[in-house]
């Protein structure tokens, strides 16, 4: 698997883990769970991939 298919996976299962909060949580960890949202949402769009590049660079 590579990164930008485990990078899904985990943004999928935090997604689902913050939709699936009791309202007890405390907001120190929902505010943490969006901040791990945000990274990996952040790493997943910056990502180079590989393929795309190739792609791009054969267009050009």
């Amino acid at each position: 698997m590579g990164r930008r298919e485990e990078l899904e996976k985990e943004l999928d299962a935090a997604r689902k883990r913050i939709e699936a909060l009791p309202e007890t949580t405390p907001q120190e960890v929902v505010k943490a769970w969006h901040r791990e949202v945000d990274s990996i949402s952040f790493e997943l769009n910056n990502l180079y991939d590989d393929q795309s590049a190739d792609e791009n660079s054969r267009e050009g």
